[in-house]
């Protein structure tokens, strides 16, 4: 099942252990959208992200590891795993 994007910008990529509702542990304390769904779920289609590091392109998707939507910017960002996962 695909994420939700968050208020924050980031595909979901947790879950509140207390209510099971989906949040994003990167911005979770440092953002108040971390915990809110976005209402208006983005249309990536044709649109692409870039990896933070090694500058990566796929096509954009809420299913990206660490996905970052950036309507703002020519790409989204997301991680590739070039760093390793550990």
């Amino acid at each position: 099942m695909t994420p939700p994007l968050m208020k924050c910008g980031h595909a979901a990529n947790g879950k509140d252990h207390q209510t099971g509702k989906p949040v994003c542990v990167i911005c979770l304390g440092i953002h108040p959208g971390a915990e809110v769904i976005e209402t208006n779920q983005p249309d990536f289609n044709g649109r692409k992200a870039q990896c933070f590091y090694c500058k990566q392109t796929r096509l954009s998707s809420l299913d990206l590891p660490f996905f970052m939507q950036h309507p703002e910017r020519e790409f989204d960002e997301y991680y590739c795993g070039c760093k390793g996962w550990d």
